[in-house]
């Protein structure tokens, strides 16, 4: 009776197969953007207006000033921190879809979506006192010390003159090193936009001078499911730089959030590239928590064992021709 052994290359294929996919793992490490997770903590709420297509949010001195949306709904608000009441609103007319919203030197700005206008109202009096003119859509802006910030839906950024609006500049945002598209309503802080990604719960920290993403924050399940039944998307940030708070607040939500941020108990791991490692120790919790990227190993898991089977069959093959060559030479067994 012949007996059958496994072929030493394929014995030689399933030994490389964990070291194949380890490097795999690591090229792709070594390859990508590091980018710090992070998700709320709801330190208080206060009561929103329900009917508020928030667009824009910011805080200046005890005061909400919220951009709301929607043809026919578009406002301009000023609310009460303290107690909730709106004590100024600017209604626009039914043609207009406002959207952003920024401060500087005691104005306030106000984006429109498809209109190519910025509103500039007097910031006590909310008086209508010009406009801007720009191209494409206008979706988030905020204000950092030399220019405005203003996204689009796009991956892009427009850096905008303080005192003219053009355009000065732009910045493309990447993601582990893709285009982060959607990005929307804005906050500036420091050298650091925050950005909400349109239709997710995602809220992300782009290095202005770079476009790179360094920080994800996770704002998900900051409505319960009853509150989220007639809300829509987390859309609105903003920073109180008074007190050094964060707000947060969606569309249609029945509340704003004062929150801070913490390291994610969860090490997310993108489908298009694995986190960075940086030293021993998070290498170290990356590798114990999920050591593979699944998609990249699987892939090459099969690729490999295909190889292998192809391999195995030729070789039998092989040795079922050798064996009946045997015995015609040899008259039998």
């Amino acid at each position: 009776m012949p007996r059958w052994r496994v072929p030493i290359s394929v014995v030689f294929i399933i030994l490389i197969l964990p070291i194949f996919c380890l490097n795999t793992s690591i090229a792709s490490i070594e390859n990508s953007d590091s980018i710090q997770h992070l998700e709320v903590v709801v330190e208080e709420r206060k009561n929103h207006n329900v009917s508020s297509w928030t667009q824009g949010l910011l805080v200046h001195e005890g005061y909400f000033y919220e951009s709301t949306g929607k043809r026919g709904e578009s406002t301009l608000q000023k609310i009460n921190i303290s107690t909730g009441i709106i004590e100024n609103v600017f209604f626009h007319n039914e043609s207009i879809f406002a959207e952003g919203l920024t401060s500087f030197d005691g104005k306030l700005i106000q984006l429109t979506y498809t209109s190519n206008i910025a509103f500039v109202f007097d910031l006590d009096s909310f008086e209508l006192i010009g406009t801007y003119n720009y191209s494409g859509e206008g979706w988030g802006l905020c204000t950092m010390s030399d220019f405005f910030v203003m996204s689009d839906g796009s991956s892009q950024l427009t850096l905008r003159d303080l005192e003219t609006f053009e355009s000065i500049g732009t910045v493309n945002v990447t993601k582990n090193g893709s285009p982060l598209i959607y990005l929307n309503e804005l906050e500036c802080v420091g050298d650091m936009v925050y950005s909400n990604v349109w239709l997710t719960d995602e809220i992300v920290m782009i290095d202005i001078q770079t476009g790179i993403v360094n920080s994800s924050i996770d704002a998900s399940g900051l409505l319960n499911d009853t509150e989220s039944e007639n809300s829509d998307v987390l859309n609105g940030i903003a920073y109180d730089k008074n007190n050094s708070e964060f707000w947060l607040t969606g569309k249609y939500w029945p509340y704003l959030f004062q929150i801070t941020f913490e390291e994610s108990k969860i090490i997310l791991i993108e489908d298009d590239a694995v986190n960075k490692l940086d030293d021993g120790e998070n290498e170290e919790k990356i590798i114990n928590e999920r050591f593979f990227d699944s998609n990249g190993f699987v892939l090459s898991l099969m690729i490999l064992l295909s190889v292998s089977m192809l391999i195995w069959v030729f070789d039998l093959k092989i040795r079922r021709n050798s064996e009946k060559t045997q015995v015609k030479e040899h008259g039998g067994e």
